[in-house]
């Protein structure tokens, strides 16, 4: 069943939403400073009202742009953001177009059905170039067994088998902090991915 995600915002529907960025973001920028610095343009994808997507505009001079299906989400972004130089734009992840040195996931990645996930890998290769980056906090393990989603979980080998085929996995670990120990304790992952060339075979 699909999700109208624009009227989950409208009628407040949204646990997701914390009123504040993830508590383990600060710590995760902090140790891929370098990388975020050099990125030029950002990709937030699923941004919801903005708060992960503000943090990473104050610490750096980077273009941000903050997309989401839900044009409530974006509608509240704006009204709320006090960042002149994010941008943000409703959009389906699936139908975007352009070039961005950073994509940063949160909540987007789980929130997609399933059998979508190689789709969102494919997204993400024709959007990050070669040598550009993929940072994530993974979610791994929602707490509604036995009912549907979203939130979808995975496990950590299937986030490497899917994402391998695209990019290089440099780093992960469990985030420093949570929103609380009951959500995220062994249930969330970030990684850092480089987009790598496509393989080939060489001739002689």
């Amino acid at each position: 069943m699909s999700v109208d995600w624009n009227e989950r915002y409208t009628t407040g529907d949204t646990p997701w939403e914390k009123g504040e960025h993830h508590p383990g973001l600060p710590f995760l920028l902090a140790a891929h400073l370098g990388v975020v610095e050099k990125a030029t343009r950002v990709l937030v994808p699923g941004c919801g009202f903005g708060y992960d997507a503000d943090l990473i505009g104050e610490l750096t001079s980077s273009e941000i742009f903050g997309l989401d299906i839900a044009e409530e989400a974006i509608r509240k972004a704006r009204e709320r953001s006090l960042r002149d130089k994010t941008t943000w734009g409703v959009g389906d992840l699936f139908d975007w177009k352009g070039k961005y040195d950073l994509v940063f996931e949160h909540t987007c990645f789980c929130a997609i059905p399933i059998d979508r996930r190689q789709d969102y890998v494919s997204v993400m290769a024709s959007l990050i170039p070669l040598g550009g980056h993929l940072l994530g906090i993974f979610f791994l393990n929602p707490d509604h067994e036995g009912e549907e989603g979203p939130p979808f979980g995975i496990t950590m080998e299937k986030l490497r088998d899917l994402f391998g085929s695209e990019f290089e996995l440099v780093w992960s670990e469990p985030p420093a902090k949570t929103f609380s120990s009951r959500e995220g304790e062994g249930r969330e992952l970030c990684m850092l991915w480089q987009k790598k060339a496509t393989d080939f075979v060489a001739h002689n």
